[in-house]
């Protein structure tokens, strides 16, 4: 009996880590998107910025909704799709460091969903490739490293 107790809570507990893996990096897309879409919007693409929000929204949605063990195609797509999305984002002197870091960022989310898949050396549409030293893992992470790289009109709270 002792021994069942201890593989449940074992199960209950690798079940709540997961899940909160999983709202960490929704949290960390959505504040990626946020900040991707207001440097679009000071660039002055109000288009580009809605697909940014629009996008990072679906992948913050297929990060929740994705089960552990599950093929995570959707993700990755999704991601992808953000991805090629910031390489719109021409590289202005001012804003060349944020891309960069929301780039990196995309990269580091799709190690963290599905290990080694930033591998893959090519894909249709991203041709501005970034690998940070030491890529922010959470929202928080994400926050302060743009805050320090970016001008005051596109500083985020």
């Amino acid at each position: 009996m002792k021994r069942m107790a201890i593989i449940t809570a074992g199960c209950l507990l690798a079940l709540c880590m997961a899940a909160c893996i999983q709202s960490g990096v929704a949290a960390l897309v959505t504040t990626l998107g946020n900040a991707s879409s207001g440097i679009a919007a000071l660039e002055g693409n109000s288009t580009l910025a809605a697909t940014l929000q629009t996008d990072t929204a679906a992948v913050s949605t297929a990060v929740l909704n994705w089960k552990q063990g599950s093929p995570t195609q959707n993700v990755i797509q999704a991601l992808n799709l953000v991805e090629a999305d910031l390489d719109l984002i021409p590289s202005t002197d001012k804003y060349a460091p944020l891309v960069d870091l929301a780039i990196g960022t995309v990269e580091s989310i799709m190690e963290i969903v599905q290990p080694n898949s930033t591998a893959v050396q090519a894909r249709a549409g991203i041709t501005h490739r970034v690998y940070l030293k030491s890529p922010p893992k959470s929202a928080g992470q994400f926050k302060k490293e743009w805050n320090s790289l970016a001008p005051a009109e596109a500083k985020i709270q």
